[in-house]
């Protein structure tokens, strides 16, 4: 098996205190390193973000559910195909492994507001599932195949269920992208980024394969470029896939969730302040294995100016 050669490079990695994992209440200096970290590189690392008792109960809870996903893979939604291993899954949407520290993690909610402004949404709820012994890499992209902001407005929040290595498909990043990602990194309708693009990046700052422990929560920037690896064990490794977005950039997606749920949704927005973005189902109609993918980012906010990204000149450049 090839595993990637470990990079020194690598993500900021901020260990939380009990107390602030708890509290979300981070101190000012690892606020700072937070913010900026994700600025800088477009992911930060917060370990001990999560308790692992509800990390190993959520991973005991949802490996029979891909096992049984494998059984019908043909009914299910692979990212960038069934030979890359990496299946998009539903988390459980049961009340009792709808944990707070999961779905309302105060740490990275305090760190989003402060980024993205009061109340930050979280717009899609799914998973990256990785089965053991998948043998091919992703084509090297970003979570935004349309005209995205140039700067930040969505951030994805990944949490492994299992220690993360090269071995068992340590994601890889090519840190400090998002401050170059353009429109034009991409052709519109394939997935990734321009070759040339890549080598000249890989000359400036070649990409990484972090170890991460599990109990982590990492933020990342939508318009990081990356790319899913191979899993050379047994093991199927689970990662939490969150989408959230600031309030103002008028994205419209919502994810469906059981109707019964809609008092756990509730305390989950006042734990961490944030809003729940999902269309409540009857629970008679809601499939938890098969619901439909969809990971449209995009805003439905289209400004009269156009986008900067696609080529329109600044209202500040036209002598306003």
């Amino acid at each position: 098996m090839t595993i990637p050669l470990q990079n020194p490079d690598g993500p900021v990695v901020i260990h939380l205190s009990d107390e602030e994992r708890d509290t979300g209440v981070l101190t000012p200096f690892h606020m700072f390193e937070a913010i900026d970290a994700f600025f800088v590189d477009g992911v930060v690392v917060l370990e001990n973000a999560v308790e692992v008792k509800y990390i190993d109960a959520l991973n005991e809870r949802m490996l029979p559910d891909t096992e049984e996903l494998k059984r019908n893979a043909g009914k299910i939604h692979w990212n960038q195909g069934q030979a890359k291993g990496n299946v998009s899954q539903n988390p459980p949407f049961e009340k009792e492994f709808m944990y707070p520290q999961i779905y309302a993690n105060r740490p990275a909610a305090s760190i989003m507001a402060n980024i993205f402004g009061p109340r930050p949404q979280i717009r899609y709820i799914r998973t990256n599932t990785l089965v053991g012994n998948a043998a091919d890499r992703q084509a090297v992209h970003k979570d935004c195949g349309f005209e995205h902001l140039s700067h930040p407005f969505h951030m994805a929040l990944n949490i492994n269920l299992v220690d993360i290595s090269p071995e068992n498909g340590s994601t890889e990043l090519w840190l400090g992208t998002p401050r170059i990602s353009e429109y034009d990194d991409i052709v519109p309708g394939v997935i990734g980024i321009k070759p040339e693009k890549l080598e000249a990046r890989r000359k400036v700052r070649p990409p990484c394969y972090p170890c991460i422990k599990r109990g982590s929560v990492v933020l990342r920037d939508i318009r990081t470029w990356h790319a899913g690896m191979p899993n050379h064990t047994d093991h199927t490794r689970i990662m939490l896939a969150f989408g959230y977005q600031a309030a103002w950039h008028g994205c419209t997606l919502n994810t469906p969730v059981p109707e019964s749920l809609r008092e756990t949704v509730g305390q989950l927005e006042k734990h961490n302040n944030t809003e729940f973005c999902v269309t409540y189902v009857p629970d008679n109609k809601f499939d938890n294995l098969y619901s439909a993918f969809n990971a449209d980012f995009s805003s439905a906010i289209k400004p009269e100016r156009g986008s900067v990204q696609a080529g329109a000149v600044p209202l500040w450049k036209k002598d306003y």
